[in-house]
């Protein structure tokens, strides 16, 4: 059984909340990590782990102040992971992108997600 992620939010990590189980998938707060391998690759090994028998339905949010370079890096090579169990007709993913009124910067940086993947992706403006 894959055992559910849950890491508090600090000044430069976000809470990740990962459980198959109930079906939540969220990241929220800043993201600059001293080590972003260090803090990333539990959650890209249990990312990986989730593809290979993901739920019906993958809704995953978003709720981001900021982030930096290596943290997108490695969203993206998350997010490509679940886009190939939506396209393999696996799962039904979804992104729900949220960012706050007049953040230019979270509003593009979730529009270049948008861009590259060919999953559903709503824009959540509050």
């Amino acid at each position: 059984m894959l055992e559910p992620i849950l890491l508090e939010a600090h000044s430069d990590t976000p809470l990740v909340e990962l459980d198959k189980e109930k079906g939540i998938f969220r990241f929220e707060g800043r993201s600059l990590p001293e080590d972003v391998i260090k803090f990333y690759t539990p959650i890209q090994n249990w990312f990986a782990e989730y593809c290979a028998n993901p739920n019906k339905e993958t809704a995953i949010h978003f709720n981001l102040e900021y982030f930096n370079s290596s943290t997108a890096r490695i969203i993206v090579k998350m997010l490509i992971g679940l886009e190939e169990v939506r396209q393999k007709g696996e799962s039904e993913v979804s992104i729900t992108w949220h960012y706050r009124t007049n953040d230019e910067v979270m509003l593009e940086r979730g529009m270049e997600l948008k861009s590259v993947l060919d999953i559903p992706f709503e824009m959540v403006e509050g």
